[in-house]
């Protein structure tokens, strides 16, 4: 028994080491994850969400990582080794549910393991399936569904599906007050600090535009979703195992955006619930695991040394973040035209939080102006809150050029850039920006 413990103890380690340096060091930069841990850093320095800075997620992921950076840190390799642990966890409950092929499953996951909200809700999935199983108090569950509703709105509530099928009504109303429990001190908290209706902007009353603007389909990822349901649905058939429903309910993150994370997340807990009924040989499978993982290493530290990337990089706050060339230049370069200048500086793009971050310059809500992450109001009230500031102080505004947004800057919003094109002067270039002015 000790032996085995020990083996579970090492297998742990090399996962949460390997998780590390692969979202590291193998992963390029994404947007998501700068968003990301920029929530948890201004929470973490004392900003309110939803009343200094937009978001329009549910807080407890960023929450949780304002905690965890708050003790250890405030850096994106503090930030990255809260989410390893988290992954690890998660590859834990892949191998009590699989425990022969989990390291496939375990493999595709790494590829879409970034610090998010998502991953987390892949983890409070496997434990609410672990609740279940466990057939655990309902109240304990319900506070489980309400701390998923808690992370991102729209999964919490998929995921409450699966109660409706319950047949003992004392059990239901148990879940409910369980769900509501965590609601309420978030009520609290938000009510204590004058944001209760900037919350309900952002994540509710702005959801549709939200949908609208982000809406992305991808032809080989909702082609992966339909044969999931259809399989996942004959599961149940044969079944009736309340399990998976919760499986087809997850697969609700992926809309409005059906694009790779957004369904493969969900197609990593059912694919490992797949292989879980084809006899593999366990041997074989962790070899090839080695084999996959040694030779993406090899790969990336060539490229990083020798080819567009740099590793470790020049930036500040992303040093240890595999980051192209190119981005790295312009993040500098724009750092340092922060640091020599005192007038206000709006950068209109979503690249925004990645240079405020490396300046180490204070977040507000006109930094996240992405399309659809402006509530009920839109860029409208954004527009007058610029313009009204504006006419009092000097003002300079940065856009990307339009040769840029061109080839894919999706999420910019189309209607401030044509406010600062239309009403403020082209003064300069910063690289891939443009510089406007009111002076």
């Amino acid at each position: 028994m000790k032996r085995e413990v020990k083996y579970q103890t090492i297998e742990l380690l090399c996962i949460f080491v390997i998780t590390l340096l692969f979202n590291l060091m193998c992963i390029t930069l994404n947007m998501d994850e700068v968003w990301n841990y920029g929530f948890a850093y201004n929470i973490g320095n004392g900003l309110i969400p939803y009343r200094d800075f937009n978001m329009v997620i549910t807080p407890l992921f960023p929450m949780l990582g304002a905690l965890f950076t708050r003790i250890f840190g405030y850096s994106i390799l503090i930030y990255h080794i809260f989410n390893a642990l988290m992954c690890t966890i998660i590859f834990n409950y892949m191998k009590k549910y699989n425990n022969k092929s989990y390291y496939i499953s375990y493999a595709i996951f790494l590829f879409f393991s970034l610090p998010s909200y998502n991953v987390f809700c892949l983890l409070l999935l496997y434990i609410l399936i672990h609740l279940e199983d466990k057939k655990t108090d309902d109240y304990l569950i319900g506070i489980v569904l309400g701390l998923t509703f808690l992370t991102k709105q729209n999964i919490g509530i998929y995921l409450c599906i699966p109660t409706l099928f319950i047949k003992n009504k004392k059990s239901i109303i148990k879940r409910i007050i369980g769900f509501i429990i965590p609601n309420i001190l978030l009520i609290i908290y938000l009510l204590h600090n004058h944001a209760l209706y900037n919350f309900i902007d952002y994540v509710f009353l702005g959801i549709n535009s939200f949908a609208k603007n982000n809406a992305v389909n991808y032809k080989s990822t909702i082609l992966i979703l339909i044969i999931s349901l259809i399989y996942l649905i004959y599961e149940y058939i044969k079944t009736k195992n309340r399990n998976i429903i919760y499986l087809i309910c997850f697969f609700g993150m992926a809309y409005p955006i059906f694009d790779p994370i957004h369904v493969m997340i969900p197609f990593v807990i059912m694919f490992n619930h797949f292989l879980n009924k084809i006899n593999l040989n366990k041997k074989i499978i962790m070899v090839t695991f080695v084999i996959f993982i040694t030779s993406i290493f090899t790969y990336n530290m060539i490229i990083n040394n020798n080819g567009d990337y740099n590793y470790p990089n020049s930036t500040n706050t992303f040093k240890y973040r595999k980051i192209n060339k190119e981005v790295e230049d312009s993040i500098n370069t724009v750092t340092k035209y922060f640091k020599n200048t005192t007038n206000k500086v709006f950068i209109i793009d979503p690249y925004a939080y990645l240079i405020k971050l490396n300046s180490g310059t204070r977040i507000d809500k006109y930094d996240l102006l992405n399309n659809g992450n402006l509530g009920s109001g839109g860029a409208n009230k954004i527009i007058i809150e610029i313009t009204d500031y504006c006419e009092h102080n000097k003002c300079n505004l940065l856009l990307y050029k339009p040769d840029v947004i061109a080839t894919g800057y999706a999420q910019y919003n189309k209607e401030i850039y044509a406010y600062v094109m239309d009403n403020y002067q082209e003064t300069d270039d910063l690289l891939n920006l443009t510089i406007y002015s009111n002076y």
